[in-house]
């Protein structure tokens, strides 16, 4: 028996789309949609993409995200210094106030524009961005710091444009880290009662827990949600790592490929297709079926990957 050992296969929005038309008998085999069947089949397709969001994420679209020490406030936005990637080190000189020429332990890691946090002897972090091309082992920040920074103050970089987190539609664990020594300790998740029923949230410390806000402004996926943690950062060398389920993509152009392990790519199609039946003819006694099989096909789809819980074996005792 001859076997390919290729596992690559792969469709795109408009083959989906292609299929669910095919499937309820709107076009011939072979045959390709119109522009205007295109555009109104992706809209209900990324409908139903975001539906899926209600599903609970399976392990595909868990992330790990990461809150750089920030001061002053008890919350951040998910658009500021929360991101999915990030670079330290430490400053190997002593900074006096104002200074904007930076001497570091190393310069890996950071670029021309990154965002750049340091450390002030007070605790507080002095968040600004790098102003050319790190060299040896310095680093020019676009600002002076605002107070003296000691040599051994924590520092962070990180690109903007491309490691910021996308807005979590949820946080499922969290803990903090203190970077020095590698230490990590799990904290708790806070309802939004529990969060601001707590007394003195304006207290600095060691971070016990967070709150997630997902909606801080509208009930959309475009605004920024905000984390609220408790107590309040008290220097730089705690963050908070977390995991977190990240929005399924779009399908935005006819080349895009499915977001969805390729488990997923038929239980999309057969749902597209039950949900473009009311405007193409199809009765209610056929959509019915075939959404029944889309619910068939969907929890086989299910069974093919890890639940993002874990699993514990307890053994019994006599």
């Amino acid at each position: 028996m001859t076997s390919t050992n290729s596992y690559d296969f792969s469709i795109t929005r408009d083959n989906i789309i292609d299929m669910a038309y095919q499937y309820i008998g709107v076009i011939e085999d072979g045959d390709t949609s119109s522009t205007n069947q295109y555009t109104e089949a992706a809209r209900l397709l990324n409908m139903i993409v975001k539906n899926r969001a209600a599903m609970g994420m399976p392990t595909w679209a868990l992330k790990r995200g990461y809150i750089l020490p920030f001061s002053g406030a008890s919350s951040i936005a998910t658009d500021s210094h929360v991101v999915t990637a990030y670079d330290t080190t430490t400053l190997s000189a002593d900074s006096a106030a104002s200074d904007t020429t930076l001497t570091v332990t190393s310069i890996t890691g950071f670029s021309n524009g990154d965002q750049l946090g340091i450390e002030l002897n007070d605790g507080s972090i002095d968040w600004t961005t790098i102003n050319g091309a790190p060299s040896g082992t310095t680093i020019t920040a676009t600002t002076g710091v605002t107070s003296a920074a000691s040599s051994g103050n924590r520092i962070y970089g990180y690109t903007a444009s491309s490691e910021r987190v996308q807005k979590p539609l949820r946080i499922i664990d969290a803990n903090r880290l203190v970077v020095s020594d590698d230490l990590s300790v799990p904290i708790k998740l806070y309802s939004q009662p529990d969060y601001f029923a707590l007394t003195n949230r304006t207290n600095e410390g060691q971070p016990l827990g967070i709150y997630y806000n997902w909606a801080s402004t509208s009930m959309t996926n475009l605004d920024n949600g905000s984390i609220f943690i408790y107590p309040r950062m008290e220097n730089g060398d705690t963050i908070i790592e977390f995991t977190y389920h990240r929005q399924f993509q779009d399908f935005d152009a006819t080349g895009d490929n499915p977001d969805f392990p390729q488990a997923f790519y038929l239980p999309l199609m057969v749902e597209l297709a039950a949900f473009l039946g009311p405007k193409n003819g199809v009765s209610l006694e056929e959509r019915k079926a075939i959404f029944i099989e889309a619910e068939i096909v969907f929890n086989r789809a299910l069974d093919t990957i890890t639940p993002e819980e874990s699993i514990f074996i307890v053994p019994s005792h006599v």
